[in-house]
């Protein structure tokens, strides 16, 4: 299932969180792992409405993915709320 909202870069179309894919996954090669011992993993999907390849990759320091070709994240407001409480900014008096 895919983790966050996203933008397809060649069609436009959007691509929901908890759509279901069938993808394709590897594990980064090279010295990229987090703490020297979690291996970082890249997964590929393609647009269910043009076929384009779009890829993710795990992001174990934050939690998160990111998205590295083919697509675009969706603004998410809760993530920057979260982000703004973390650093200590709330929108509040």
């Amino acid at each position: 299932m895919l983790p966050m909202s996203i933008r397809c870069g060649t069609f436009g179309s959007y691509i929901y969180k908890g759509t279901k894919f069938s993808s394709r996954q590897e594990k980064v090669i090279g010295d990229e792992t987090y703490l020297g011992i979690i291996p970082i993993f890249r997964f590929y999907i393609k647009c269910p409405h043009c076929c384009a390849k779009i890829a993710i990759k795990t992001d174990p320091q934050q939690f998160d993915y990111v998205v590295e070709a083919g697509a675009r994240r969706n603004f998410e407001p809760r993530a920057a709320e979260g982000e703004k409480q973390k650093v200590g900014l709330t929108g509040g008096p």
